[in-house]
């Protein structure tokens, strides 16, 4: 269909490593609006009721970033999908609405977020596990994704952790972690190689070769 080429041919134009300022806008008030949601869902939904991606529509700032960036023929949930997927994952549920969470803090089949459940002891079991002296072959393959990441990485600032646990790569190579454990990984066991940090006024936690993340946010902030 010609919305569809339409679609294709506005994508194709947009940077691959980098989001343009619209974007950054609409990202922003996308974040801002999911955090709001406890405090701004409607009456009639139920407590636990997490934000639909059609609510958005009653968002004054989403209303104006969507149609500031947005083309009519491009859909918020493609880009959302193709552009801040390692951030905001979309799930469609069986009346065809599309719930909106913070990429890993989806409910699980058994009904419990992650990385909001009791996990620790689990987590603590795992890092145990692990050889003291070197890695084993996941790890291996996980620490080779995220340094060729970063290889690759071309943006003017350091790479979110968020996006990188999008990449395809990645996601493959670190399902063997547990639940919420892939920063602790990183920190725990190739902390000498890559380091992460908090950055930005949302705490947004990005990474880098060790040595190098400083350099390149401060040369960001002059």
């Amino acid at each position: 269909p010609k919305d569809a080429r339409s679609s294709e041919e506005w994508f194709a134009k947009l940077p691959a490593d980098e989001l343009l300022p619209g974007e950054l806008v609409l990202r922003e008030a996308l974040l801002a609006w999911i955090d709001r949601w406890p405090q701004s869902r409607p009456a009639n939904r139920g407590g636990d009721s997490p934000p639909h991606l059609s609510d958005t529509g009653a968002d004054p700032t989403m209303r104006k970033a969507r149609a500031d960036l947005l083309p009519k023929h491009v859909k918020l949930a493609e880009w959302i999908e193709r552009r801040i997927g390692g951030e905001v994952e979309l799930r469609t549920v069986a009346n065809g609405q599309q719930e909106v969470y913070l990429r890993g803090m989806a409910p699980t089949a058994e009904g419990r977020a992650v990385g909001t459940s009791n996990s620790s002891e689990e987590k603590e079991a795992f890092f145990a596990s692990l050889p003291e002296d070197e890695f084993s072959d996941s790890e291996e393959a996980l620490r080779a994704a995220l340094l060729d990441y970063l290889d690759r990485w071309s943006g003017a600032n350091p790479p979110a952790l968020s996006e990188a646990a999008g990449d395809e790569a990645i996601a493959a190579a670190k399902r063997f972690l547990p639940k919420g454990a892939f920063k602790e990984w990183i920190d725990r066991r190739i902390g000498g190689e890559i380091e992460t940090r908090a950055d930005g006024p949302k705490n947004q936690v990005v990474f880098g070769r060790r040595g190098e993340l400083g350099i390149a946010t401060k040369r960001r902030r002059t």
